[in-house]
């Protein structure tokens, strides 16, 4: 032997089953954060994916620059693309059609399109100023097709072009709809239509693709100083920027924090819960270290002992947590890939994340190095006198005896170990209480994000009918034609009005926006009551609701006068179907008599499961120049699929904790019941029966369980309010409740966890003879 370290090894081995439990929470750990960032990695990868296939593979876009600035940007050696692109008419305002269907007309090259947008779906790109590459909607709008001759019909005259391809630079903007279609042409052919028809503020945007994004965020700053342009000419592609972690937009910057905030749980979580285990194991060990002191060991080589011997036991650990994470992540990766489909249908699933795995690595290290940090120094504080006297555990003098007055001895010698070291007991209640904590921030987390999503609201609609400018043109009776279409499960109709004049109690209000429900909505809207009742707003009254949101001041209770009539609020909602204005929802009756208007602007349609497209197709055929028929069955679709991927995560990763917490406390518990296995030897020779042991030990784990309650509770349950509050209440006046059935859930899994650990390690004292246990080093 020639020092000794080399005893770590000889250790390990003869202390094989006892290090059992710290080596299975290392694997914890590892397993914890693989799995973690194993499925954040593929998600990722999925979400960058769809976001270069919807939104184009550039970095930044320059407005209101020469061409001779966009050459010289494109010499950059940091630069791989450049391209330009005009658009006109983009909200299909101006009388341009296309086969009848109003027209966007973009002014482009093939390098944007093929190597910055990613455009193409299908044929090419215009080979010549007569050929056009038309938005792939146009197939179901007028069954276009490549080689077709269609005409575009403008304010001067008419242009024939042959179609190329399709295809479409943000397909998003397309998706589902037929009443607008892209046209993309030559920057000559564009050129040409624009002096034709007397526009002349029509300058291109240029899309400049970067080598990575993080150049693209340093280049922003050199080439505002360089060409001095303002700051409202350089964008971002916040989708891009932000899946590779550069973008300077708040929203993914808050996103960042969320990310660095999980991090620092999960390894908070992994260092309370290894360093609880090697307290336990050094404090079983007390008579090793003492015996190493006596033969001349310093404190300095105990410390290099016990942190040299944590790390001999991520040999083992850290390849069977990456294992295990990296399976579970395939596990995890398949349910949203085939499970929940959508916007995840093209999620990796047998995919090896180099990031899940080098991160399970490096934090299953500085974590066991943490954790090491405390018992080590513990360790090396042992006397030399422990290896003689036979002390189990290094603890400071006892000057009383542990308080018995109240309840029975057992009992009482239960709580009284389980608070006697300090540090372990803080360990294990904090361990608790972290569990408990994310228990009940997460399920914040959960509502939030539930009120976000608008395809989980009832109101949601499968098809939409509105107007090209929100006109009330919607015919009453076409609400009940619609819903005598087979398929249809409902339909309902609302109008709306904007900055109609208004006085009103509550001050500072001169204008509101007031929207009609009908009854079916009003129904629905119950649901959303976030103060008052709806009751009497129904029929031709002088009651109204509002919407609470940051920009409405107006509250229940205030009085309105508009269009020469009072109207009180009688009931604020946590959402609507229009805007985060000053909104006031009335009765389909009342907004009759108040605005004069007997046409809705907007008819929602909700359609059975088993819908089939002649369904659609028929309502479809409404549309016209006046009606725009959107289709969000898509876009409810990827809602609910990103509703329920948040969930499968974030309940996964409770989950996870929650086993890691079990873990935790049974072996916190094994560990004690060894370190004082001559204590309870003593005890059961001086008459304590199995039954009373069995009841000191079950004390003790339920001590841990009671205090991890209460200050898991005790801080949990203000910090709930708190985020319920700034995330919810602040923004959906949904007023906070005290979420009970989540706490029985939690009291009822402490407790069953206090129970499962005592089990173990008091059956197996108590099948101890008593001299065995009395002798036991």
């Amino acid at each position: 032997m020639k020092s000794y370290l080399s005893l770590v090894p000889i250790s390990a081995k003869v202390r094989r089953r006892q290090n059992r439990m710290t080596i299975l929470c290392i694997i914890c750990a590892v397993f914890l954060v693989t799995a973690i960032f194993s499925v954040t990695d593929m998600m990722i990868r999925t979400e960058s994916s769809l976001m270069l296939s919807k939104h184009g593979n550039w970095h930044l876009k320059l407005d209101n620059i020469s061409q001779d600035i966009a050459e010289e940007i494109s010499e950059r050696t940091d630069v791989t693309a450049v391209g330009a692109s005009s658009v006109f008419n983009y909200d299909g305002g101006q009388p341009y059609r296309i086969s009848e269907k109003k027209a966007v007309l973009y002014g482009t090259e093939e390098s944007y399109i093929n190597r910055i947008s990613n455009g193409i779906t299908d044929g090419i790109f215009p080979q010549n100023d007569n050929e056009v590459m038309l938005s792939p909607n146009a197939v179901i709008a007028f069954g276009a097709q490549i080689g077709d001759n269609i005409t575009l019909h403008t304010p001067v005259g008419d242009t024939t072009f042959t179609i190329s391809g399709f295809g479409a630079d943000d397909k998003e903007y397309y998706e589902n709809q037929t009443y607008l279609i892209g046209v993309y042409m030559t920057q000559v052919a564009f050129a040409s239509i624009m002096e034709k028809n007397g526009v002349t503020d029509n300058e291109p945007s240029y899309y400049v693709q970067f080598e990575s994004a993080a150049k693209a965020t340093h280049a922003i700053t050199e080439l505002q100083s360089q060409y001095q342009l303002p700051e409202d000419s350089i964008s971002e592609n916040t989708g891009v920027m932000g899946m590779a972690g550069q973008s300077s937009n708040t929203s993914m910057k808050n996103f960042y924090g969320i990310a660095a905030i999980l991090f620092i749980m999960v390894l908070l979580a992994g260092v309370l819960m290894i360093s609880g285990s090697m307290n336990s194991n050094i404090a079983a060990r007390t008579q090793f270290f003492g015996m190493l002191r006596c033969i001349g060991s310093s404190r300095q080589q105990i410390i290099r002992f016990v942190r040299l011997e944590a790390l001999n036991w991520c040999k083992t650990a850290i390849p069977v947590g990456i294992l295990t994470g990296t399976i579970v992540s395939w596990g995890i990766c398949g349910v949203l890939r085939y499970g929940i489909g959508g916007e995840f249908a093209t999620t990796p699933v047998f995919k090896i994340s180099l990031v899940g795995v080098i991160s399970g690595a490096v934090v299953g290290i500085v974590t066991v190095l943490l954790a090491a940090q405390s018992p080590a120094k513990r360790a090396s504080k042992v006397s030399p006198m422990s290896a003689v006297s036979g002390n189990m555990e290094n603890t400071s003098a006892v000057r009383h005896a542990a308080k018995t007055t109240f309840g029975k001895i057992d009992c009482s010698l239960g709580i009284h170990h389980a608070v006697a070291s300090k540090k372990s007991w803080f360990l294990l209640t904090a361990s608790f209480a972290l569990c408990i904590i994310l228990f009940l921030s997460f399920s914040v987390v959960m509502d939030m994000i539930r009120l976000l999503m608008p395809s989980l609201n009832v109101t949601s609609a499968d098809l939409a009918l509105t107007s090209y400018s929100n006109e009330l043109i919607l015919e009453r009776d076409l609400v009940d034609e619609i819903r005598k279409i087979d398929g249809v499960a409902n339909a309902y109709g609302s109008s709306y009005m904007g900055n109609i004049p208004a006085t009103s109690s509550r001050a500072g209000i001169d204008h509101i926006n007031i929207v009609s429900y009908d009854d079916a909505l009003l129904d629905y809207a119950k649901g959303n009551i976030a103060q008052g009742t709806l009751d009497e707003v129904y029929g031709d009254s002088n009651k109204v609701a509002t919407v609470f949101n940051k920009n409405n001041s107006l509250q229940v209770g205030d009085t309105i006068q508009l269009a020469g009539t009072e109207v009180e609020i009688s009931c604020a909602l946590s959402q609507g179907l229009f805007g985060d204005d000053l909104i006031v929802i009335c009765s389909q009756e009342t907004f009759d008599r108040l605005m004069g208007q007997e046409k809705y602007g907007l008819i929602g349609v909700q359609l059975e499961k088993d819908a089939t497209n002649e369904t659609v197709a028929q309502i479809r055929s409404l549309e016209n120049d006046d009606i725009v028929v959107t289709d969000q069955r898509e876009s409810n679709r990827t809602n609910n699929s990103t509703y329920w991927a948040s969930r499968i995560v974030c309940y996964g990763f409770l989950a996870i904790i929650a086993v890691i917490t079990l873990f935790n406390i049974i072996n916190s518990i094994s560990m004690s019941v060894s370190a004082r296995t001559k204590q309870y030897g003593a005890m059961r020779a001086v008459g304590m029966d199995n039954r009373q042991l069995t009841r000191m030990i079950s004390t003790e784990a339920f001590t841990y369980a009671v205090s991890g309650l209460i200050l898991g509770c005790g801080v949990g349950i203000p910090l709930s309010h708190f985020l319920y509050t700034v995330m919810i209440t602040h923004h959906f006046g949904v007023a906070w409740h005290l979420p009970i059935a989540l706490l029985a859930v939690v009291i009822v899994f402490i407790f069953v966890s206090a129970v499962i650990a005592a089990r173990s390690p008091s059956k197996r004292i108590c099948n101890m003879a008593i001299t065995e246990t009395i002798n036991e080093l």
